[in-house]
């Protein structure tokens, strides 16, 4: 007995030690790439901060975060929560055939929403002027969130949050269209299509390409039905359409280790009859492709691989000069969009405010004179004013 308590004490002390060591000399990481999210930094040892106590806080949270083994340890975890079959695992919502984002229990006042609407629709009014007094046309693009598409697939006690969208939604589509700004609710349109299952994925918070295909072909129908521009629209029979045999790695999956079984597949289309045309981001001329393909069958393919994930700019030139030129900005809601936006254009221009800083939206404007401008924006970004939001920023 006695032996049997000095070997557990042994082995206790020696983990003790063993992990400080191995957190301490193992790999470091800035990013958690399942959790989505940086990882707290080691802080610096000063004077000041050991004074406050900040320091031992600070370095609690980091030893945390880098402990040795973590990622293991975190997904032997969320493993057990989904077999106890837990309703919220990594703040997502588990239900039988989608993940969905967890809001919590929290009390949303809409008193605000009104006067950021009108505001928000007046500065697009200033915007769509701008471009309509050089002869161009502006239509701002609305999607909805997987988790408000999927809204009637929460349990009858969670929280959706549709309400919320839905006043933001109602008051956005209200002032723009008092402000006489081309405006499409994807949401509504979804709705009129019938709101098939297969628009927007299980495991990730965009749509699919069938989905972000819809909104495509209800953006071009809009700007040729409000200008004399003759637009080629690519029809179903003119796509080969693909699928991935990869596994696909959704956003939310990726919260959860890819532990939850999805029929995600990652689809992308092939023009029938190719149209040649040269690449160019953020100013340097790479390959003529509109994906990124993962280099073998094994890897997980990810939403990121239409046109390659975020990028500040990008530049399709397809030497067509007959064709108009287009401006299309916003965040990856306007990626698989693009990949058959330019087949339209002579040259197509995508912007990505949160990555782009060498021109303000109305010198961008200005200098290239575009004409059709196109913002793709989610329902949760209605009201927001930085970023792809920062229109009117000179």
């Amino acid at each position: 007995m006695k032996k049997r308590k000095v070997f557990f004490i042994v082995i206790f002390v020696a983990c003790m030690i063993a992990m400080p060591v191995l957190t301490v000399l193992g790999p470091y990481t800035n990013v958690s790439s399942y959790e989505q999210r940086g990882l707290a930094p080691i802080p610096q040892l000063t004077k000041a901060d050991v004074w406050d106590g900040s320091f031992f806080s600070d370095i609690e949270t980091a030893l945390t975060d880098h402990i040795a083994f973590r990622d293991g340890m975190v997904k032997n975890h969320t493993r057990l929560s989904m077999a106890l079959e837990r309703p919220v695992v990594s703040d997502l919502i588990v239900s039988s055939d989608v993940l969905l984002d967890y809001f919590g229990f929290y009390y949303w006042d809409i008193g605000y929403i009104d006067g950021q609407a009108a505001a928000a629709a007046e500065a697009y009014r200033e915007l769509n002027d701008h471009i309509t007094s050089y002869g161009g046309y502006f239509c701002f693009l609305g999607v909805p969130q997987q988790a408000i598409y999927f809204a009637d697939h929460y349990p009858e006690y969670m929280d959706n949050r549709l309400w919320h969208t839905t006043a933001i939604r109602t008051a956005f589509s209200k002032y723009m269209a008092q402000e006489d700004v081309p405006f499409i609710d994807m949401y509504t349109k979804y709705r009129e299509l019938g709101a098939p299952k297969d628009y927007y994925f299980e495991t990730d918070h965009h749509y699919t390409y069938k989905g972000a295909y819809a909104a495509y072909l209800t953006l071009l129908e809009r700007i040729r039905s409000e200008t004399s521009f003759d637009i080629p629209v690519m029809t179903w029979d003119e796509l080969r359409w693909s699928t991935l045999p990869n596994p696909f790695l959704g956003s939310a999956n990726r919260k959860l280790y890819e532990l939850w079984e999805t029929s995600d597949r990652f689809e992308y289309v092939e023009l029938k009859d190719p149209i040649p045309f040269e690449r160019f981001d953020n100013g340097r001329k790479v390959e003529s492709s509109v994906y990124l393909f993962p280099t073998t069958e094994a890897e997980d393919v990810t939403y990121s691989a239409y046109m390659g994930g975020d990028i500040g700019e990008t530049v399709i030139r397809t030497n067509r000069p007959e064709l108009k030129n287009a401006l299309i900005f916003g965040d990856s809601y306007t990626n698989p969009i693009e990949t058959l936006l330019w087949t339209g254009f002579n040259e197509t221009r995508s912007l990505d405010y949160r990555y782009y800083d060498e021109k303000s939206l109305l010198e961008y404007i200005d200098e290239y004179q575009p004409d059709v401008v196109i913002t793709v924006r989610d329902e949760s970004v209605y009201l927001v004013g930085d970023g792809n939001g920062n229109i009117l920023d000179d």
